[in-house]
C-alpha cells in the first residue's frame, strides 16, 4: 500500500496516508495547491492552520502515531460551503466530554484543536466513535 495518495475532482480532493507528520506535510500542501488551481477564495492561514490541528489529531491522538495506522482527509467545496472529513482508524475518543469542558488557553500545546476550530466558525460534528470529524463551514 502507498504512503501516501491524493485524488482530484472538480470540486474535492481526498488523501490518505500512513500517520506520520511528513504525511501531514504533504496533505496539507496538496489540498493549498488544489485550492489555489481552481481559484477558490478562502482564508489561507485559518484554514491550512484548522487543517493540521484536525490532521495532527488524527495522527497522534488517534492513531498513536502508528505509521501502519491510515488517515483518510476529503476537503470539498459545495455552493457557498467548505466541507472536511478527517477519519483516523484509531479506536476513537469521548468528544461528548471533550465538548463540555472549558475552554483552553490559547498558548497551550494541546488540547486546543476544538477550540480554535470553534474561534474560526466551523461548525463541529463526530461520528459516534469519535475517530471522525467533520467540519463545515461558509466560505463565501
Amino acid at each position: 500500500m502507498e504512503d501516501f495518495i491524493s485524488r482530484e475532482e472538480d470540486a474535492a480532493i481526498s488523501c490518505t496516508f500512513s500517520s506520520t507528520l511528513a504525511n501531514i506535510d504533504r496533505a496539507i500542501n496538496s489540498i493549498r495547491d488544489f485550492l489555489g488551481s481552481r481559484h477558490i477564495e478562502y482564508n489561507r492561514f485559518e484554514l491550512l492552520f484548522i487543517l493540521r490541528e484536525a490532521l495532527n489529531n488524527a495522527v497522534i491522538h488517534g492513531n498513536g502515531s502508528n505509521s501502519d495506522l491510515r488517515v483518510h482527509c476529503l476537503l470539498r467545496i459545495a455552493d457557498d460551503t467548505l466541507a472536511i472529513t478527517v477519519t483516523d482508524q484509531g479506536k476513537g475518543f469521548d468528544w461528548r466530554q471533550q465538548i463540555m469542558k472549558k475552554p483552553v488557553s490559547t498558548v497551550t500545546t494541546s488540547g486546543r484543536g476544538l477550540n480554535v476550530m470553534e474561534h474560526y466558525g466551523y461548525a463541529i460534528r463526530f461520528n459516534d466513535a469519535g475517530n471522525t470529524l467533520y467540519l463545515t463551514k461558509k466560505i463565501i
